[in-house]
């Protein structure tokens, strides 16, 4: 019977990270629990193989003392993961009605930033092991992957046993009744979203932004599926009730643009936000004083909303030097009314300046597929980086009103 579980969707760990981070942790609990390291905890290396759990999987869900969740874009939309975390929620609950105590053995941890979060994962935030900053605003992968935080990611990561190994001596968690069968299993996921600052599903409160300057706004020209409907082919399977819900690569992809941008954008060290190309003049003020990169991603579909005109029209006029933009254009969109056409037309009315220019540096358009999204992105990340050491706002310390005298150690 493990100690824990670690739930986690498998695109998270294509460089090895995920599979690292399980090592660290259970070290960690099996030196403190006095169990032999593969008794600690259990990792499924092949999640999205297969339409079935194997019984290892399946016994593992019923019987660890405690579930570790690692929240990203990627793992709040699958389906899998939903259904992994809908088997022991059910335990925790049924724990819950039997002894009229909730124990704290469902813990989410925030692996990539997320837009938006499922409402039920909200039910299952403890605050027993310290964060910090760095983990609030980038996740425990940024956290892990710079060396100048190892202490502090060190110091999560014991905290985090600690939790685990106290949880399961003083919990005992209810069994299912019989062993659960993927099929059988509805996501814990189909819920309403929410936003990760706690506000509700159709818009996210205002929060201040960041001053690190290794940070990327994610800024959407994309209309809700009430504006859209009738006028963009799929518009209920693409479009949301705001912008930051527009999945232009569904079904390939079904977390929206912005989550998607921001898990790439985590994997290069950067924090990331999303903002509604409402606010673009805003973003792109606070961006440039703080030496910070924004980067304009446009649905043609949307960009001649008149609430988006004015500002990209201002946007396209004022900016000092062309700022990278991308835009998504699946075949879908290619196949519909206006096609190509239609796309370059109204480019050409609300970027004028950047479709004149044609800087390829930072000018991306028709963007076909999620993977040449991520190319895409990443190169312009390159680029708009390397231009801010060039040209950004270098800050000096205040000089003093002149030289003081110098203190003088005296003996005794």
């Amino acid at each position: 019977m493990p100690l824990f579980f670690l739930s986690y969707a498998q695109d998270d760990n294509r460089s090895g990270q995920v599979q690292e981070f399980f090592g660290d942790l259970s070290e960690a609990v099996a030196g403190l629990a006095g169990v032999g390291w593969h008794e600690a905890g259990f990792i499924d290396g092949q999640m999205l193989l297969g339409t079935t759990w194997s019984h290892d999987l399946a016994d593992a869900l019923s019987t660890s003392s405690c579930l570790i969740a690692l929240t990203s874009p990627r793992y709040v939309v699958s389906d899998y993961c939903g259904r992994e975390f809908r088997v022991f929620a059910d335990r925790v609950d049924e724990h819950e009605r039997q002894f009229h105590l909730r124990p704290p053995a469902l813990v989410p941890i925030r692996w990539i930033p997320c837009d938006r979060l499922p409402s039920v994962i909200g039910q299952f935030q403890y605050r027993n092991f310290p964060t910090g900053s760095v983990y609030a605003q980038d996740g425990l992968l940024t956290l892990k992957q710079r060396r100048r935080h190892q202490d502090e990611y060190q110091d999560f990561v014991d905290a985090l046993a600690r939790h685990i190994v106290h949880t399961a001596r003083d919990h005992a968690l209810p069994r299912p009744a019989q062993r659960p069968v993927l099929a059988k299993v509805t996501s814990a996921f189909g819920e309403p979203a929410r936003s990760e600052t706690g506000a509700g599903p159709a818009a996210a409160a205002p929060t201040p932004r960041a001053t690190s300057a290794r940070h990327v706004y994610f800024v959407l020209a994309a209309g809700s599926s009430a504006e859209l409907v009738g006028s963009r082919p799929g518009t209920e399977e693409r479009y949301g009730a705001v912008s930051r819900d527009w999945r232009p690569y569904q079904p390939e992809v079904d977390a929206p643009i912005g989550s998607w941008a921001g898990a790439i954008a985590t994997t290069k060290s950067y924090g990331w936000t999303v903002e509604d190309a409402v606010d673009l003049a805003a973003v792109r003020d606070w961006a440039r004083a703080h030496n910070q990169i924004v980067v304009l991603v446009v649905d043609v579909w949307s960009a001649d909303l008149p609430r988006y005109q004015l500002s990209l029209v201002g946007y396209d006029r004022e900016v000092e030097s062309i700022a990278p933009v991308l835009v998504p254009w699946t075949a879908a969109d290619d196949a519909a009314a206006g096609g190509n056409r239609r796309m370059w037309d109204t480019l050409a009315r609300v970027l004028p300046h950047h479709v004149l220019r044609n800087d390829r540096e930072v000018w991306r358009t028709e963007i076909p597929t999620s993977a040449r999204f991520q190319e895409e992105l990443e190169g312009v990340l390159v680029v708009a980086q390397g231009r801010i050491y060039r040209t950004g706002t270098v800050y000096q310390e205040p000089t003093s009103d002149g030289p003081g005298q110098r203190p003088i150690l005296e003996g005794p």
